[in-house]
């Protein structure tokens, strides 16, 4: 069954990547690795540039199941992208990468992580 995964070009986003692919693997595949561009925003760290997108294939290299990379351009919500993706594909497993701050105890959790988690229709593995 499917996995997607929600990628940023972060130290975690390269975890939840190799997590979405041992899940993937584990479940027989496709893996969909989705990055998310927020349209009329430039500089935004969680867009993957090429030579993040090529990071992301050479670590993706050898993986036993099909590979997928999207990049969405959106003005939409990230996680209804990501809802989207989750939906069409019938993906049995979310993969997110979760920055930790001190103000994780205020926050607990991003906007964005909070309504995946609770909107989803699959499971949802945060790294």
């Amino acid at each position: 069954m499917a996995v997607v995964v929600g990628f940023i070009p972060t130290e975690v986003g390269f975890k939840a990547l190799a997590a979405a692919r041992d899940e993937a693997e584990q479940r027989g595949g496709p893996l969909i690795v989705v990055n998310v561009l927020r349209e009329g925003v430039g500089d935004d760290p969680r867009h993957a540039d090429e030579q993040h997108r090529e990071i992301a294939r050479d670590q993706m290299r050898g993986a036993n199941v099909r590979v997928e990379f999207r990049q969405e351009t959106t003005d939409d919500d990230i996680a209804d992208v990501l809802l989207r993706v989750q939906e069409e594909e019938k993906a049995e497993l979310l993969v997110l990468g979760v920055r930790r701050h001190r103000e994780l105890a205020r926050h607990l959790l991003g906007l964005t992580v909070q309504k995946l988690l609770l909107s989803a229709d699959c499971e949802v593995l945060v790294v």
